[in-house]
């Protein structure tokens, strides 16, 4: 397999990194969790700790909470034996079509269903689509807790792909910390890429480097939240009951952060409560050990691999997390990708605009591709005329 040195991350201190833990746009979970554990742990009693082991976490069965019946479903071990979930869609006369398979990479506390409308509308029109959860999230296996970074990430996606995909183009569609795992496995897989990814989709995310997003509710808040840090996750996972009474007592508060974070229009209560599901059955240690991986996060050498290949780059205008302006550096990064700013909406932007992520994402699949791009970009430069009757 092949394989460059893998994409460089930030040297800072891991004391440092902690401390900004939760200035990352990619925060989202310790901004819901450090709210509700804040608010929540005040309204605990000893009667609902002993009730509470029930609720400390979400079941299983319960984790995709948009499901979809695929046509496959397969565990596929990472290259360090951790077996990920992984779903296929093959609609009839895929193979006919000669189109890529489009892969869907879900976001930090998210997974596989947070795509449900996107992958539907795929499925639909005929393509082939390859879904799974990341390490330590949805019903993928809970391994190493210093596995839990971009660049890993970037390894699990190529271990995906090999065994869903071993030829064939593809063209990947990554949210958030999705997105950072395309950057990073095409830093690691130059070639790879440039042979067989005839186009990427990257969603309210960002490279990192400098001016990392701070959560917005002021300085103190912020600094509350970035002190509870990855060993306060680490413990309240290892005291679930504690944590399932914080839940149970702060289920209001979990909707408005979720509200707060991931959106920028006001949402159903019931859409609301589905994301919190999806958060809060991410396990606290896995948060935890991902924060201080965010935040030194600097996948920039990695987007010269992007170069030749077609890119699009989706955000929100209200997206507190990731805002527009990360999205802007990687549009100046990459100068022919296709920047869509769609205005009003937050970070989790493919649940509450569905049609124009999806609009957007069809548009990148229709682009023409090799000597059919070449073609017609001598059309439009009048250099190919079109032979007389």
């Amino acid at each position: 397999m092949e394989s460059t040195s893998p994409t460089p991350a930030s040297k800072k201190p891991a004391a440092a990194r902690v401390g900004r833990a939760a200035g990352t746009g990619i925060g989202l979970a310790a901004a819901v969790v450090g709210g509700a554990a804040i608010a929540g742990a005040g309204l605990v009693g000893h009667k609902a700790v002993e009730r509470s082991r029930a609720k400390a976490v979400t079941p299983q069965d319960k984790v995709h909470v948009f499901p979809f019946e695929a046509d496959k479903v397969l565990a596929v071990p990472a290259n360090d034996g951790l077996v990920l979930h992984v779903e296929v869609d093959e609609p009839k006369g895929w193979k006919q079509s000669k189109r890529p398979t489009v892969v869907l990479v879900h976001g930090f506390v998210l997974n596989l269903s947070s795509w449900i409308h996107q992958r539907r509308e795929l499925v639909d029109a005929g393509y082939r689509v390859v879904s799974y959860d990341q390490r330590n999230h949805g019903l993928s296996e809970v391994g190493d807790l210093e596995k839990c970074t971009i660049d890993q990430l970037g390894q699990d996606l190529r271990a995906v792909i090999d065994a869903t995909t071993p030829d064939g183009d593809l063209v990947l569609v990554g949210h958030s910390m999705g997105g950072m795992t395309i950057m990073s496995f095409a830093g690691r897989y130059q070639a790879f890429t440039h042979a067989r990814v005839r186009g990427a989709a990257l969603i309210a995310t960002s490279a990192g480097g400098d001016s990392l997003v701070q959560l917005g509710l002021g300085k103190t808040f912020d600094r509350i939240i970035a002190l509870l840090g990855p060993g306060f996750l680490g413990n309240m996972a290892r005291r679930e009951g504690l944590w399932g009474s914080a839940r149970s007592a702060g289920r209001g508060i979990e909707a408005k952060a979720v509200q707060r974070y991931a959106f920028g229009t006001e949402m159903p209560k019931d859409l609301l409560r589905q994301v919190a599901t999806m958060v809060f059955g991410t396990r606290l240690d896995t948060i935890g050990a991902f924060l201080p991986e965010l935040d030194g996060l600097d996948v920039r050498p990695a987007l010269p691999a992007l170069v030749d290949v077609p890119v699009l780059i989706v955000a929100g205008s209200r997206d507190v997390l990731t805002p527009p302006a990360h999205s802007d550096r990687l549009a100046e990064a990459l100068p022919a990708a296709e920047l869509v700013l769609v205005p009003g909406v937050g970070h989790i932007l493919q649940l509450e605009r569905p049609g124009a992520v999806t609009d957007a994402i069809f548009g990148l699949l229709e682009q023409p591709h090799g000597e059919d791009a070449e073609a017609d970009a001598q059309r439009a430069k009048g250099a190919v005329r079109e032979p007389s009757a």
